[in-house]
C-alpha cells in the first residue's frame, strides 16, 4: 500500500473532503485543541496545501468542487480503496510522542470518533473500523512477542519490568496451533467488496506508516520499542487487571479491576480500546460484578473488558437492602397505590410521602446514603486511574447501572475539572441516580466523551424515584427521565424495576449496538 502522499491527487482530494466534513460538523464535541492539528497533521501527510482549520472552516463548502458524494465515489471507483484509507488514517491518528523521559504511542478516543464517523462517511459498516484495529493489535502482538524472545539482553531486562502475570500469560500462550486458531476466527472481513487478511502479509503496509520516525523497521525489537507497545495496551504493570489497590484510595476499602472473556486457548492479544463494566449493587453475591457483564457481551467483540469491583461489601448490603425494601408488605400496597397514579413522577412531587413508603425507609436509607458515598470515591480514583493511563494509551468506553454509573459520573465530572478529554470514547448510564436538570453538570460530563453518551432510563422505577426522593423534592433523575442535553442520546429501556438491570443488560447493549 503506497504512502498517502503518492496517492492520486483526486483521492487525497477525497480524503480530505470527507474528512473536513467530519470535523466541521464535529468540532463542538472533538474540540478545537485537536481537530486543527489533526487537520494539519492529516495535510501534511497528503501533501496538500490548503487553509489551516478553525471556527470558520465551515464556510469552506467543498474542495476543488468534491461534494461528500463525490468523494466517496472517487474512493470505491475504479479500484476500492475505502480499506486503505481507514488503514492510512488509524496509522497516523496515533499520536507518537517523545520527550526526555519516554516515548509513548497514543491512541486518543477523539482519533477514534473520527475514524468511527470517517467509516461510516464511507458508507462502510463500523466492523471494518474494529477489523482494521484488531489486525493492528495482532500485528503490535506478534512483534511484541518475538522481541521478548529473540535473547536480547535490553528486552529482556525490559520484559522483566512487565507485570509477572502479564508476561507469563504471553509466554504460556506462545504457539503456533494457538496463533493460527486466533487468527481463523477472524480472518478475513468483507466490505465494500474488499477484504482484509489478518495474517502477517498485511504487517508491512499497516506497520509501515507507524514507524516512520520511529527509528526505522527495528523499532519494535528495542527496548524503547516495547516500552511504547506495552504503554499503548496497558501492558506495564500489568495495567488494569495487574492493579489491585490505588495509591490514592480515598476512603475506599476496595478498589480493583477484573478481565473478562478471556479465551485460554488463545494467545492474549490486546486490542486498541478497552471497555470498563460497573455494577451498582450486589443483589446475592460477589460474583454480580462480572457475571452480568460476561453474560451480556458473550457474543460481541468488545476489546479487552474489565469488571471494576469497589467496596463490594457496602454494594452487597445495598442489594439486601432492596430485597428487603421489595418484599415489604407495606411497600407491596403504596406500590397498587402507585400503579393507580397517572404518573410515577406527579406521585413523588408531593410535599410529603405516604405514611406507608416512610416507615420503611430505615430499611433501605442508609445502605442507599452509604453506596452512594463510595461511588462518589470510587469515580474520583477511577479517574486518577484513567489519567495515569493504566489502561494504555487507548480510547476506554465506561458502562454501569444504578451506583455504577454513579461512579462513572463523577470520574467524567473530575476528568472535566482536570481537563483531560480523549481518554473517554463511548459512556452508558442505565437507571443513573444522577439530577437530571443539572445542564450544566451534564455539559462538563459530555465535554470528556469522544463518542457516544447514552442515558438509559425508565419511567417507571418507583424504587429509584423513592430513595431519590428520600433526601430531595426534586425528581427529575435521569435514570426516569431523558436528559435535555445536546449530545446525550437518550434511550427508553424495558426493565421491571431498578433491581432488573442486571438481568436485562444483554438485550438492553443489544437494542443500544455500542461499537
Amino acid at each position: 500500500m503506497e504512502p498517502l502522499d503518492q496517492w492520486p491527487l483526486q483521492q487525497k482530494k477525497a480524503i480530505l473532503r470527507l474528512s473536513q466534513d467530519i470535523l466541521v460538523a464535529h468540532e463542538h464535541r472533538l474540540g478545537l485543541a485537536w481537530t486543527s492539528p489533526w487537520w494539519t497533521k492529516l495535510t501534511t501527510a497528503l501533501s496538500l496545501q490548503v487553509r489551516a482549520f478553525d471556527t470558520n472552516f465551515s464556510s469552506i463548502k467543498d474542495i476543488d468542487g468534491i461534494t461528500v458524494p463525490d468523494a466517496v465515489e472517487l474512493l470505491r471507483k475504479p479500484k476500492d480503496q475505502r480499506l486503505d484509507v481507514l488503514i492510512s488514517l488509524l496509522s497516523l491518528t496515533l499520536g507518537y510522542v517523545k520527550d526526555e523521559k519516554q516515548e509513548t504511542l497514543i491512541y486518543d478516543a477523539r482519533a477514534r470518533w473520527f475514524l468511527y464517523c470517517l467509516t461510516y462517511a464511507m458508507q462502510l459498516p463500523i466492523e471494518d473500523l474494529n477489523v482494521v484495529e484488531r489486525s493492528l493489535g495482532q500485528q503490535m502482538y506478534f512483534e511484541l512477542e518475538k522481541a521478548t524472545h529473540d535473547g536480547n539482553d535490553d528486552q529482556v531486562e525490559q520484559s522483566s519490568a512487565m507485570n509477572t502475570s502479564a508476561q507469563a500469560s504471553m509466554v504460556e500462550n506462545n504457539n503456533k496451533k494457538k496463533m493460527y486458531r486466533w487468527l481463523g476466527t477472524a480472518a478475513a472481513v468483507a466490505g465494500g467488496g474488499a477484504i482484509i487478511a489478518l495474517t502477517g502479509g498485511l504487517a508491512a503496509p499497516l506497520l509501515a506508516p507507524i514507524v516512520v520516525g520511529m527509528t526505522g523497521a527495528t523499532f519494535f525489537a528495542t527496548t524503547a520499542g516495547i516500552a511504547v507497545v506495552t504503554s499503548l495496551f496497558g501492558l506495564t504493570g500489568g495495567g488494569l487487571a495487574g492493579m489491585k489497590m490505588h495509591r490514592r484510595m480515598r476512603g475506599l476499602e476496595q478498589f480493583e479491576f477484573k478481565q473478562i472473556l478471556v479465551n485460554k486457548d488463545l494467545p492474549p492479544i490486546p486490542t486498541l480500546q478497552c471497555t470498563i463494566c460497573i455494577s451498582g449493587f450486589l443483589l446475592h453475591d460477589r460474583n454480580e460484578t462480572t457475571v452480568p457483564w460476561t453474560q451480556a457481551l458473550q457474543n460481541t467483540q468488545p476489546g479487552d473488558t474489565f469488571c471494576l469491583e469497589y467496596d463490594t461489601e457496602i454494594l452487597l448490603s445495598l442489594g439486601y437492602a432492596f430485597r428487603r425494601f421489595i418484599s415489604n408488605q407495606a411497600l407491596k400496597y403504596a406500590g397498587l397505590e402507585v400503579a393507580k397514579q397517572t404518573a410515577l413522577a406527579s406521585f413523588f412531587a408531593a410535599i410529603a410521602l405516604p405514611a406507608a413508603l416512610m416507615k420503611v425507609a430505615d430499611v433501605i436509607d442508609d445502605p442507599w446514603q452509604l453506596a452512594v458515598e463510595r461511588s462518589k470515591k470510587a469515580g474520583i480514583v477511577l479517574a486518577d486511574t484513567l489519567a495515569e493511563r493504566v489502561q494504555g494509551n487507548r480510547p476506554c468506553h465506561l458502562i454501569g447501572y444504578s451506583c455504577g454509573s454513579l461512579v462513572i459520573w463523577h470520574c467524567l465530572l473530575e476528568l472535566e475539572r482536570r481537563g483531560l478529554p480523549g481518554l473517554v470514547h463511548h459512556v452508558v448510564l442505565l437507571g443513573a441516580p444522577v439530577a437530571s436538570d443539572d445542564l450544566e453538570a451534564w455539559a462538563k460530563a459530555r465535554s470528556v466523551v469522544a463518542g457516544r453518551f447514552i442515558n438509559g432510563y425508565t419511567d417507571d422505577d418507583w424504587v429509584l424515584a423513592y430513595v431519590h426522593r428520600l433526601h430531595s423534592l426534586d425528581t427529575k433523575v435521569s435514570g426516569l427521565a431523558a436528559v435535555p442535553v445536546d449530545g446525550i442520546e437518550n434511550r427508553a429501556v424495558a426493565v421491571e424495576g431498578h433491581t432488573s438491570y442486571p438481568e436485562a443488560l444483554a438485550s438492553i447493549l443489544a437494542e443500544i449496538k455500542l461499537e
